[in-house]
């Protein structure tokens, strides 16, 4: 276990927000016995200008330097750590990629010099452990810049199957960067086939679930109206024409989306149903009121190579809350066959979810949940931090049979 360390984690996202992220629920349990600098991606020109229009709401007056850009933020109980907000940066994604490595680069130095004041004033500079969650780019540009001991991937999507304008950079960016870690660390079986050629020092650390919250959405089992509910991005990784078998043959039932909208075509099939509701994005500490009102959880993911790659959260988030669980077999489900249906066509989909809500009970909620406590962060956050060891003492290894050449 990574015990009084300094780490540094550079960010594809922000800290907080309405949504679950893993690299911040692994750092959150890190910070306990490390010094951890969190930097949050930049915003950039675009985000101001939309948040001016009342489309976005960032923090400005901090992204512009009016406010103090690091604070200390609570993380698990007493713990704290910093959290670094960098300049505004230029939007870039659009340009070709002569002007955007250029942009990039600006970019890249203003996080770098907010990053290196930061390292200074905290007294960060030595024993330093660099993590860069799914940031390719400024990975690339800013890797092996602050004298860190080891640099480390944490990549937990597929960039070559993701969204076109992630995929529009993101894969050479990717490929660019990866000669320049000491070790990466994906989420999935399947991402470790993808990766590992490209780093031998390839480990595996599944998503998990914050099971003290979750758990507080546990019931005995719910009476009167049946609730099939998912919490998780209303998006393209849904098969919708499972779902919407599931809304006509279960007229009666009353199905419950809570989560971002980033699939307009996706919310108009929803909304086309009069027993389904779209809550929306709802922060962690709202979730469990959710769960307390649903019968079964579901994960009705479309099989295709960028769901391949996915190991759920909300696997783990359901299962801490005892609800039975029926998903499509999207990916490697293999820990959790033993208490999930996992199942191939639409039919067996309205099927297993009639069955799993049938033949529910107290020991079986709580036979999910002894599951799901396995599967904590405090467990991942472990597994991580023996493997940034492992990487640390090969990498050490490696340099020193270079010295001997």
């Amino acid at each position: 276990m990574l015990i009084n360390r300094n780490i540094i984690c550079q960010s594809s996202t922000e800290w907080g927000g309405n949504y679950i992220k893993a690299s911040v629920e692994i750092m959150r349990v890190l910070s306990q016995q490390n010094k951890l600098l969190f930097v949050n991606s930049p915003n950039t020109l675009s985000e101001v200008l939309a948040t001016l229009r009342g489309k976005k709401n960032i923090d400005i007056k901090k992204a512009l330097g009016f406010k103090n850009r690091l604070e200390i933020i609570n993380t698990v109980g007493d713990s704290k750590a910093y959290l670094l907000t960098p300049p505004i940066g230029l939007t870039i994604n659009f340009l070709p990629p002569v002007l955007y490595k250029l942009g990039l680069r600006f970019n890249a130095w203003q996080v770098r010099r907010s990053v290196k004041s930061a390292l200074r004033k905290l007294n960060m500079n030595h024993d330093l452990v660099h993590v860069v969650a799914y940031n390719p780019g400024m990975g690339l540009m800013n890797g092996r810049k602050y004298g860190e001991k080891s640099l480390v991937y944490h990549c937990y999507d597929d960039i070559n199957s993701s969204d076109a304008w992630l995929r529009k950079h993101g894969i050479w960016l990717e490929k660019a960067f990866m000669p320049m870690i000491d070790g990466i660390i994906v989420t999935s079986k399947t991402l470790f086939k993808m990766k590992s050629p490209f780093c031998p020092n390839c480990f595996i650390v599944n998503n998990a679930a914050n099971y003290d919250l979750f758990s507080l959405g546990f019931h005995q089992g719910v009476t009167g109206q049946q609730v099939i509910g998912y919490i998780g991005s209303v998006d393209d990784r849904i098969d919708y024409s499972v779902m919407e078998h599931l809304f006509i043959n279960m007229p009666d039932a009353r199905f419950v989306f809570v989560g971002r909208v980033l699939s307009q075509r996706g919310l108009a099939v929803l909304k086309k149903y009069p027993n389904v509701s779209v809550e929306g994005p709802k922060t962690p500490a709202e979730l469990p009121a959710y769960l307390k009102t649903f019968s079964l959880g579901v994960i009705p993911f479309v099989n295709d190579t960028f769901t391949s790659c996915i190991y759920p959260m909300k696997i783990n988030e359901y299962l801490a809350s005892g609800l039975p669980v029926v998903s499509t077999d999207f990916g490697d489900m293999s820990d959790f066959r033993e208490v999930v249906s996992i199942v191939e066509t639409k039919e067996d989909f309205l099927q297993h979810v009639k069955d799993e809500i049938a033949a529910d009970s107290p020991a079986k909620r709580q036979a999910r949940q002894d599951i799901a406590k396995q599967n904590t962060w405090l467990n991942r956050a472990q597994e991580m931090s023996d493997d940034i060891l492992k990487i640390e003492a090969m990498a050490a290894v490696k340099k020193e049979s270079q010295l001997n050449l």
